[in-house]
């Protein structure tokens, strides 16, 4: 057998391994692509009905507020026929706008203005952080219950005693430190 001829073949099935590879990596972007238009375009039109319905909302309590009478609430009657034009052109555009359109425009809002972006980004994590951190503490704690992590890192659940049962313990003058309490302290 030559060596040769053995390193041409190791190279072909190299190249075969590399070229498949290539093209799963194709059809996975593009059919995340696919996914990621049909959750825009279907997303979109539900905001969309969803800004027409509060721009109908908006116009009803300017026409109930105009009915009152009052100069000033007619002022405000009129503010919020203005909102609702708005919402009403937002609410068309979403509606009618395809995927590609808006993605297309979300695109050219981070080219033109990539802090507003980041901002947003970061104000989203921010508030998705906090919204997990309150599920998780709701989620660990029941009612009646109590947990606390034990020293090989597993959660300890312990029912709490009925609050008739409970007795304060005798007072003192001295001074107890956090560390005493367990508050800051690091237990090996």
């Amino acid at each position: 057998m030559d060596v040769g001829t053995t390193s041409g073949q190791v190279s072909d099935g190299t190249e075969t391994v590399k070229q498949k590879t290539q093209e799963g990596a194709v059809e996975v972007v593009e059919r995340t692509r696919g996914l990621l238009r049909t959750q825009v375009d279907q997303r979109s039109t539900q905001a969309g009905e969803h800004a027409r319905t509060a721009a109908e909302t908006l116009r009803q309590t300017a026409s109930q507020l105009r009915q009152d009478g009052d100069s000033e609430k007619a002022r405000y009657a009129g503010f919020a026929d203005q909102g609702a034009d708005r919402l009403e052109r937002l609410g068309g555009y979403l509606t009618s706008a395809d995927a590609d359109e808006l993605l297309a425009r979300v695109e050219a809002l981070g080219r033109k203005r990539p802090w507003l972006v980041v901002g947003s980004g970061l104000l989203g994590g921010l508030v998705a952080a906090r919204f997990l951190k309150a599920s998780s503490e709701s989620r660990y704690r029941g009612v009646g219950q109590s947990s606390r992590v034990t020293t090989n890192g597993a959660w300890e659940r312990s029912e709490l005693p009925p609050a008739s049962e409970l007795t304060p313990g005798p007072a003192s003058d001295r001074p107890v430190s956090w560390e005493e309490h367990g508050v800051g302290a690091y237990q090996s």
